[in-house]
């Protein structure tokens, strides 16, 4: 089965949700409480959340939009539903007010680096289709996950480990919910679940 390639905009729109990794780094680095955490991505949500209901209603947000972003966004994004970015925020507010912080840093970064390079992987390479993913995008997601929590073992590793594969099994099945929010909140469910870590 031939596939797919990487197109420019959708390239673009990878990267951007690489850069998501700034949310579970700024956690761990220079906004380490919790509270503090929560109010400034609260702030953002809401702004994000703003932005895209006037898109839809606004003409100079709506033009603006037309000529930097359409082209990254998907079909419903384009019909007037969230975009991406702000599930991505809506994931991060949820994942971090529900998480212990090592559990809440570990499913962002499932969420951002295993989905964004199950994504490319998937696109360029993917051959063994799974429904519209495929195996080989979805192996590479589960491989950066697994070497992330090996590499930084924020969590136990086999809790790592379970949480990486509830992330990718996630990604991958046509679930009717945007992957930024069922990635982090599944994972890291699973991941409580199975720990020690206090509420």
């Amino acid at each position: 089965m031939s596939n797919s390639r990487v197109t420019l905009p959708e390239m673009g729109r990878k990267l951007i949700h690489f850069f998501n990794l700034l949310i579970p780094f700024s956690y761990m680095t220079w906004l380490p409480d919790k509270t503090d955490m929560l109010i400034v991505l609260g702030g953002i949500t809401f702004a994000a959340l703003c932005t895209d209901l006037a898109r839809s209603r606004v003409q100079w947000i709506s033009t603006f939009f037309a000529q930097y972003f359409d082209s990254m966004l998907r079909d419903h994004e384009l019909s007037g539903k969230l975009t991406g970015a702000t599930w991505v925020m809506i994931g991060a507010v949820l994942t971090i007010f529900l998480f212990p912080k090592p559990i809440a840093i570990t499913a962002l970064v499932f969420m951002s680096l295993g989905d964004t390079v199950a994504g490319l992987i998937g696109k360029q390479f993917g051959r063994i289709k799974i429904g519209l993913k495929s195996l080989e995008g979805t192996l590479s997601g589960l491989a950066v996950c697994v070497l992330f929590v090996w590499l930084m073992p924020l969590v136990p590793l086999q809790v790592g480990v379970m949480g990486a594969v509830t992330a990718m099994a996630v990604e991958l099945l046509p679930i009717p919910i945007d992957d930024n929010l069922s990635i982090p909140l599944s994972s890291g469910t699973i991941m409580f679940l199975i720990s020690n870590f206090p509420a």
